[in-house]
């Protein structure tokens, strides 16, 4: 009941009775769009839906409710715990993360130095996404990811909305607590947009194990070095490899013996060969093992491959 709580928490009690059956069927909603002027706009499973007056669901827009200006206002104020300042850090960077690790996306206009956004003003929307921690999807890809008992560096590749990030939660989880077959390693999680471990207040909203040390809101490449350089791990854990500078610090770890669980965005191991980055990160040796997520006609599909691209195992769900 405490992610249904948190969820509930989100929205003043005078405004619930919009958002009921939200609260009742959290476990099938993905995301909470609420717009400046539009209808409020939900995505449940696979589905676009949008809230009536009474709280019920129609896929007609026309049909859905409208916040007023003032309701607008208030919800927003309310999620920020009536204090949008004590955000303003995590704003500048487009969301904040609540408690139950929910992530609220937010826009509005921007106040920009020349080379950075100082902060938000304006706001036009914001999108709540609530947070689904689903244990055990790693399962049928432990065994795959292991060596003579070693843990090879994974890297998973998936294009957006395919359960990169549950993923690699799941595996940072399992290499985090061990088992019966594998010791539990040190994991230092570069929680960099925290939406793995989701921390709220300095305390982890997701279980991501044992033996994990979260650097929260932290860039990826400044983490990683930092962790080797503070924490002694076995294991560094990062989510959506990006510029030059990852692929650098990744080059560091991999020195250093270190192993890596890492995704990137892309479409299968053709992408990986135009990448020139990971181009060196293979041909110096880095990840062993390549987890390609991909969806077809609603099917998703998961392949395991060695460094090579050679297929070890696929399964579908």
């Amino acid at each position: 009941m405490y992610k249904q709580d948190t969820i509930k928490a989100l929205f003043p009690e005078y405004m619930r009775h919009y958002f009921r059956n939200i609260i009742k069927d959290y476990e099938e909603v993905n995301e909470v769009r609420v717009r400046r002027n539009g209808p409020l706009h939900i995505i449940k499973g696979k589905n676009n839906l949008y809230v009536t007056k009474d709280g019920t669901y129609t896929d007609i827009p026309i049909l859905g409710v409208r916040l007023t200006e003032r309701e607008f206002s208030n919800l927003f104020h309310h999620i920020c715990r009536h204090s949008v300042y004590a955000f303003e850090e995590e704003l500048c960077k487009g969301y904040l993360t609540v408690e139950g690790g929910h992530r609220v996306g937010v826009v509005g206009q921007t106040v920009w130095d020349g080379r950075e956004i100082k902060s938000l003003k304006y706001f036009t929307a914001f999108n709540i996404r609530i947070a689904h921690e689903i244990k055990g999807v790693a399962d049928r890809i432990m065994p795959f990811i292991y060596k003579n008992k070693s843990l090879c560096s994974t890297l998973i590749v998936s294009p957006p909305g395919c359960g990169k990030t549950t993923l690699l939660r799941d595996l940072v989880r399992k290499v985090s607590n061990g088992s019966r077959e594998h010791l539990p390693q040190n994991v230092s999680l570069i929680d960099e947009r925290s939406e793995i471990a989701s921390c709220y207040l300095g305390e982890a909203q997701n279980d991501v194990g044992l033996h994990t040390d979260i650097l929260d809101a932290c860039p990826k490449a400044v983490g990683m070095i930092m962790a080797l350089r503070t924490m002694s791990p076995g294991v560094i854990a990062v989510d959506e490899l990006g510029g030059e500078e990852d692929y650098n610090a990744m080059r560091q770890a991999f020195y250093l013996g270190c192993r890596i669980l890492a995704t990137i965005h892309g479409n299968g191991y053709e992408m990986l060969q135009s990448n020139p980055y990971m181009q060196n990160m293979f041909a110096q040796g880095g990840f062993e093992r390549i987890v390609i997520l991909e969806r077809h006609s609603g099917e998703q599909s998961i392949q395991i491959c060695d460094e090579k691209g050679e297929v070890i195992q696929c399964f579908l769900n």
